[in-house]
């Protein structure tokens, strides 16, 4: 029992050693040949001869080509199939893999994506601005009768993201927020200003939609709130506990991202007027918003 387990852990490992990623350098114009780059003379593994066959996969497709033509640095190899076109783009990387036995089987992708983002992933730092219209849910407030209130308002952001890894991410910066605040006799304008900082989760690419990525967020804010109303100023602060959100990003090109999201957020704002007395709101409100974002 162990001997056919020693036998088959050295041919799982042979397996994974003939894997390589390659970047696809160039196609010919009838599509019927593409070239890579030829590996290091002394990496033998990897070693590429006239003739020889290989089998390449990308997401969705595998082919078999065959080496036409090998030099020092580049090789040119020619798809099997006459009547197939090469199904990849210049620049794409793909998995080769050193034989063409049984190809319904050769879709390394899995193995791919992970070297992908353990090797050739480095993590961003970015800077974001984004804009949110806000709309309150609920509200109560200790000295005044919230049944006919309606709320409303704008939000601006901005704030530096860090990349932890492929997919976990932490932003922090500063948002303005302002709101008006509708009664049955009266209008309130409040304005804030915060400190936030926002951990996300970004679940894999879907690659056949645009590559979009699905996200998820909470984030936590404390900062200064200012109600004005008739002449009269309250002023105190104001704490976010939490904020949730839901995210869609749009990759636009190497440095810049496009991002939509829908969140739901609760306040608690404390005020004091000119008299010193206490007023507190517990808010709960949603918005829509959406953010550009740079890397550095």
């Amino acid at each position: 029992m162990r001997i056919l387990l020693l036998i088959g852990l050295l041919f799982a490992a042979a397996r994974a050693y003939s894997f390589e990623l390659v970047i696809i350098q160039g196609l010919s114009k009838s599509k019927q040949t593409f070239i890579t780059r030829n590996a290091n003379p002394s990496q033998s593994r990897h070693k590429v001869f006239q003739g020889q066959k290989a089998t390449f996969t990308s997401q969705n497709v595998s082919l078999i080509a065959t080496a036409k033509s090998v030099s020092r640095e580049f090789v040119q190899w020619e798809i099997v199939n006459d009547y197939t076109e090469v199904p990849f783009q210049r620049g794409e990387i793909v998995t080769k893999y050193d034989t063409t036995e049984h190809l319904w089987a050769l879709t390394p992708e899995a193995a791919k994506t992970k070297y992908l983002k353990n090797n050739l992933y480095r993590p961003h730092r970015s800077i974001e601005g984004q804009f949110a219209v806000s709309r309150g849910l609920s509200e109560s407030t200790t000295i005044i009768d919230t049944q006919n209130i309606e709320r409303g308002g704008l939000q601006a952001e901005a704030s530096f993201r860090y990349e932890i890894n492929y997919q976990y991410s932490i932003a922090y910066g500063l948002r303005y927020s302002r709101d008006i605040i509708n009664m049955t006799d009266s209008s309130l304008t409040n304005t804030r200003l915060l400190a936030m900082v926002e951990g996300r989760f970004y679940f894999d690419p879907i690659e056949d939609f645009h590559k979009i990525q699905i996200g998820l967020a909470i984030g936590f804010g404390f900062g200064q709130s200012r109600t004005v109303s008739d002449g009269e100023t309250t002023a105190g602060n104001v704490i976010i506990i939490p904020s949730t959100k839901i995210m869609l990003m749009y990759p636009i090109n190497k440095y810049y991202e496009f991002e939509t999201y829908s969140a739901f957020e609760s306040l608690r704002v404390e005020e004091s007027n000119a008299d010193n007395v206490d007023i507190t709101t517990n808010l709960t409100q949603a918005k829509i918003g959406f953010l550009i974002r740079k890397h550095l």
